[in-house]
C-alpha cells in the first residue's frame, strides 16, 4: 500500500510539472494574432500530449509587414517542446521582431527580387541563422524541425517566404487551391551550412493562405484510417469567407474523422485571409 501511495504521489507531481510545462509552452504561442486592416488571421493548436513540438506564430515586423510561421519539431513530448520554444524565440530575434543589444543580424540568404527591401531580406534570413545556431549548438541531439516563414506586405499582398522542408502551404482562390508554397530548403537543425532559397508569391483580394502540420493529414480514425491530404485538400475547394471560417471547416471535418480515437500527433493550422475591398 505504501508503494502504491508513493507511486500515486509521484504520478501527481509529474502531472503537475507537465501541466506547468503546458502552460509555459502555451505562453510561447501568440496570445493574440495581429489585427491588420483588410486582413484576418486565425489559427488552431491541439497538442497530442500535454506539450507539443508544433508551433505557429504571427507578428508585425518593424516595417509593418506581417510575418507568419508554422513549424513542426521532430518527435513529440518534452524534448520537442523545448526545441519548439527555442526555435520560435530565435526566429523572433533574427527577423528583427525583438532587438537584443550586441547582436548583429544579417540576411544570411539570397535576395528574392527587387520587390522587397533589406528589412524583409533580413527577416527571411532568420531561417538560415536559426538553422546555423541549432545545428552548431544542438546538432548532437539529433533534433530537427520543418518550418515555413512567410512575410506579407499588407498593402500589396506580396508574400516572400522560405519553406524549410515543411509541407507545402496553399493559397486558395475562388476556385480552390491556386498555388503551393513548396520547400525551398531542407529541415532546420541538420546541417549548419544548409542554404535556404527565398521565393515570392502573391495573395490576391479574397484569397487565403493556409499552413498546417502533418498531424492534420495523418490523423487517424478509431478504425486507424488516415485522414489524408486528399480529404484535407477537398475542403479547400469551396469559397472561403474568412480565415476563421476555413479553420473551423477543417476542424469540424477532422475531429469528426478522429472522433474518440487517441490523437496520434499534434494538430496545428494557421490561415491568413486578404479581404475583398468594401463594395465588391
Amino acid at each position: 500500500a505504501k508503494l502504491y501511495s508513493k507511486l500515486d504521489e509521484y504520478s501527481r507531481a509529474l502531472d503537475a510539472e507537465l501541466e506547468k510545462g503546458r502552460q509555459i509552452q502555451k505562453d510561447f504561442l501568440p496570445r493574440e494574432l495581429p489585427h491588420l486592416s483588410g486582413w484576418d488571421i486565425a489559427a488552431c493548436f491541439h497538442p497530442a500530449r500535454q506539450v507539443s513540438g508544433d508551433f505557429y506564430d504571427g507578428f508585425l515586423l518593424p516595417n509593418g509587414w506581417l510575418a507568419v510561421v508554422i513549424g513542426d519539431v521532430c518527435d513529440k513530448g518534452i524534448g520537442s517542446a523545448l526545441f519548439m520554444a527555442l526555435i520560435r524565440s530565435l526566429l523572433r530575434v533574427f527577423t528583427g521582431k525583438i532587438s537584443l543589444s550586441g547582436i548583429s543580424i544579417s540576411s544570411g540568404g539570397r535576395t528574392v527580387s527587387g520587390e522587397v527591401d533589406s528589412e524583409v531580406e533580413t527577416a527571411l534570413g532568420a531561417v538560415s541563422s536559426t538553422n546555423e545556431y541549432i545545428a552548431h549548438e544542438h546538432g548532437d541531439q539529433g533534433m530537427f524541425a520543418t518550418l515555413c516563414l512567410g512575410v506579407i506586405n499588407p498593402q500589396t499582398g506580396l508574400l516572400a517566404y522560405v519553406n524549410a522542408g515543411h509541407l507545402p502551404l496553399a493559397i486558395i482562390g475562388q476556385r480552390g487551391v491556386r498555388s503551393f508554397l513548396s520547400a525551398t530548403g531542407s529541415s532546420v537543425g541538420i546541417d549548419p551550412v544548409s542554404s535556404y532559397r527565398s521565393a515570392i508569391a502573391r495573395i490576391e483580394p479574397g484569397e487565403v493562405l493556409i499552413g498546417y502540420t502533418d498531424g492534420v493529414t495523418e490523423a487517424m480514425s478509431p478504425d486507424e484510417i488516415l485522414y489524408t491530404k486528399e480529404r484535407f485538400y477537398s475542403l479547400l475547394e469551396k469559397p472561403v469567407s474568412s480565415a476563421l471560417d476555413l479553420i473551423e471547416r477543417v476542424k469540424a471535418d477532422l475531429f469528426h474523422h478522429i472522433r474518440h480515437a487517441p490523437q496520434s500527433d499534434d494538430i496545428t493550422m494557421i490561415a491568413v485571409h486578404r479581404q475583398e475591398p468594401a463594395g465588391e
